[in-house]
């Protein structure tokens, strides 16, 4: 791949076809777990064509899995402003597709977590907003419909002081629940039945609603599932610690 990428870029101006063959090269890092090498694709892939929306959503993408790994708050920080920046560059060059919208809802969420309780709720609002920009877009967006339920489960488990000013914020509070969190999870399981992510965050929402059985069983097919992306290991953390908290109340 790394030959594939001096060879094009020394070239000069590469044709669709090269910029086409970097992305794959990126796809196929990702389907191998190679985090590194697909972010050094798709950067190589914008550089040389800095108007593919392609590459563009794809190393938002790639960079906000990578802050979800990181274990240096400084750089999960840097990692989302540049993700954000890079997102909105993808929504501006293809406003009508879901993807842009879906992964710069992902990157403000995750930027949200670096800020204070007032940002963190400002932010709340335009996840929610690009989350359903998305679903207009494409009401099958399975990361549009994770991202959501997110949302209304953190919205619920707002702390007293932080509901009044989101009530402030969206000028009367906004409807959020755990059933609809639910129910857009259980609608992104559906859709893609292999993707850990869902599961377990469905299985956290199901604790949260004391629903302690259904709970159990996301959580563990969160566990069974053979990995096919780089943060499932990160998931399956999350599963475990989850799990034990579901098992003290099914005994």
């Amino acid at each position: 791949m790394a030959a594939l990428l001096v060879g094009v870029l020394a070239a000069g101006a590469p044709d669709p076809a090269d910029v086409a063959a970097m992305i794959a090269a990126g796809d196929a890092a990702m389907d191998t777990l190679d985090l590194e090498a697909g972010i050094a694709a798709y950067r190589s892939a914008l550089e040389a064509a800095p108007d593919s929306y392609e590459a563009t959503w794809k190393l938002v993408r790639a960079l906000t899995d990578k802050a979800t790994l990181s274990k240096q708050p400084s750089e999960q920080k840097s990692l989302c402003i540049e993700a954000e920046k890079l997102a909105r560059q993808a929504v501006s060059l293809s406003p009508a597709d879901a993807n842009g919208h879906a992964f710069l809802a992902v990157a403000v969420g995750k930027l949200a977590l670096f800020e204070g309780g007032k940002r963190k709720v400002e932010l709340s609002k335009e996840v929610k907003a690009e989350a359903e920009k998305a679903l207009q877009c494409d009401p099958d967006d399975d990361v549009a419909l994770h991202v959501l339920a997110i949302w209304n489960r953190e919205m619920v488990e707002l702390g007293w002081f932080l509901k009044s000013f989101a009530q402030l914020l969206y000028g009367k509070f906004p409807p959020a629940s755990l059933d609809a969190a639910i129910a857009d999870l259980q609608r992104a399981t559906e859709l893609k039945p292999d993707v850990i992510p869902h599961h377990v965050e469905l299985g956290i929402t199901l604790a949260s609603a004391k629903r302690w059985a259904e709970a159990n069983v996301e959580l563990e097919k969160g566990l069974a599932l053979p990995t096919a992306w780089v943060t499932d290991d990160y998931y399956r953390g999350l599963a475990r610690a989850s799990l034990a908290r579901v098992k003290t109340h099914l005994r």
